[in-house]
């Protein structure tokens, strides 16, 4: 029988190895190795789970783990404890204890073997996943409770220090503190500078300048940023709200809020005015005073807040993406020619062009899209290839090998192979099952892909041509835009020539709304 190990390290075995107890799932491998091998199991892979994470979607070795398990390829799970398999919701715990039940799969531990198909372990296995979400929960909390303790003795709880500091390990107690970089703390205190008090000019006068122009100062002078890139306008204000910088420590600030979109579960950060502000052990930067001066002047200069009724009136709102920066394009009105879209990034050097030369090239670059996607004339990147013959071969070379497989049972049942020897035949016919179960796989997947493809070709072709046929009498951008964003991705956008005479010198590369193929 084929047996596999799954190892998964815990915030505890993280804590522990700080404290120098040595590298967990070593530890654990070396021990359930051993424990294998005394109760005769024939382990032939080991599943190593090296990131943490709360569910089974940010666990890629147990989605590995439990599609092999539905697959049939394993008789048992070989885990340190239950809670080693699942510690997320109660739907996470479903899915596991439904996949172990169907495949008949049995977890075993070195205390107890649960077979799905005993009514007793199984009920026995629901109840261990259910209490491993309660001491997830509990441990979670005293976590917290730690931080917030932290926090308040004025260390420093995040994994990342901020531009101008490096995180370092307090001397004789537990926590971090903050550090100076002089260079970086350098720029930090320029950022404050010319925002309260102004940069110095040529005639000798200062001059305050916005969150734009320092950070077109700062590429200017070529440093970059925490990221390694170039500065933009929303970092500095970043910097300019963040009061670690006059020695204060905050917590709470943008807390996780899951939200079910579409169904699928995503988890925001939304800034928040209900944070924990402290005073840190870390060396100030810049003064409370120049902190607060900061703070003025950016209340002075909020954003405006957009109006529940205002239009769009760019039709290319949301399409157009800076081939150099990746940013999106935005629409400038320009009252004395006409409207320009350019890029959002003040220091990228990708020039602009006007909307309406960018709108016109658009709708012809999906005239000649359409006319090469004709409904009569399917386009050669969809191969249509018969895969019945080539399945009719895997699915005979799978029912040869599993008779090998069964002769192989047979030649150990009757002595002609050692235990060592059928060990080895065991494992190598069933990895030549799962690679043939793979092969089939992969072209039942690229079949369904290629299908999908077809079917979305043959509603998008008619949305195409029935814009191409309508655009010009919408007067709305509104409704223009909605229907270019029912039909295209995105839009790729580069210009590298400006002045008069070169208006018309840039690309578009359009991607159509296609399913990835």
């Amino acid at each position: 029988m084929n047996y596999c190990i799954y190892l998964r390290k815990s915030r505890a075995d993280a804590e522990a190895e700080l404290h120098g107890e040595g590298e967990t799932l070593a530890r654990h491998e070396k021990a359930l190795t051993e424990f294998a091998r005394y109760a005769n199991l024939n382990v032939t892979a080991v599943y190593r789970e090296i990131v943490s994470g709360e569910t089974i979607a940010a666990r890629p070795e147990m989605q590995k783990l439990l599609s092999e398990v539905s697959a049939g390829l394993w008789d048992g799970v070989i885990v340190m404890d239950i809670d080693r398999l699942a510690r997320g919701n109660s739907i996470d715990q479903g899915i596991i204890s439904q996949t172990f039940l169907f495949a008949n799969t049995k977890i075993i531990t070195p205390t107890k073997t649960y077979d799905p198909s005993n009514e007793f372990d199984e009920e026995y296995f629901e109840f261990g996943l259910f209490m491993s979400r309660r001491e997830y929960k509990t441990i979670n909390r005293r976590l917290q409770r730690g931080r917030i303790a932290s926090v308040k003795e004025g260390k420093y709880v995040s994994n990342k220090a901020p531009y101008g500091y490096e995180r370092i390990k307090i001397d004789n107690d537990k926590g971090f503190t903050l550090r100076i970089i002089p260079e970086q703390a350098e720029v930090i205190r320029n950022i404050f500078q010319w925002y309260t008090d102004g940069i110095l000019q040529p005639d000798g006068t200062k001059k305050r300048i916005g969150v734009n122009l320092i950070a077109r100062e700062l590429n200017h002078r070529n440093l970059k940023a925490a990221t390694g890139g170039v500065w933009t306008s929303q970092t500095i204000r970043d910097i300019l709200i963040n009061p670690v910088f006059y020695g204060k420590v905050r917590w709470n600030w943008r807390p996780a809020k899951k939200r079910i979109i579409n169904g699928t579960v995503m988890t925001e950060r939304p800034r928040s005015d209900d944070f924990m502000l402290y005073d840190g052990l870390h060396e100030p930067i810049i003064s409370e005073q120049t902190f607060n001066m900061a703070q003025y002047f950016m209340n002075q200069n909020k954003k405006r807040p957009v109006r529940g009724d205002k239009k769009i009136t760019n039709p290319l709102a949301g399409l157009v993406v800076c081939q150099k920066c990746g940013r999106k394009m935005q629409k400038r009105s320009n009252p004395k020619t006409a409207d320009l879209l350019m890029c959002s990034e003040p220091t990228c050097d990708n020039h602009a062009a006007f909307l309406y030369l960018i709108e016109e090239r658009v709708i012809q670059a999906l005239k000649e899209w359409a006319e090469k996607y004709k409904l009569d004339n399917p386009p050669t990147e969809l191969p249509h290839t018969d895969y019945t013959e080539e399945l009719k071969n895997l699915n005979t070379a799978i029912k040869n090998t599993e008779n090998q497989l069964s002769k192989a049972f047979e030649a150990f049942e009757t002595g002609i192979y050692d235990a060592e020897t059928f060990r080895l035949r065991n494992t190598t016919l069933k990895n030549r099952i799962a690679e043939i179960q793979n092969k089939k796989e992969a072209i039942l997947q690229n079949a369904e892909k290629i299908n999908t493809v077809e079917q979305a070709m043959k509603k998008l072709i008619p949305a195409v041509n029935h814009l191409i046929a309508v655009y010009s009498g919408l007067s709305d951008a509104e409704s223009k835009n909605s229907m270019l964003t029912s039909v295209i991705d995105h839009i790729d956008y580069i210009k590298t020539t400006r002045g008069h005479g070169h208006e018309r010198e840039f690309e578009i590369v359009l991607h159509p709304m296609l399913p990835k193929k």
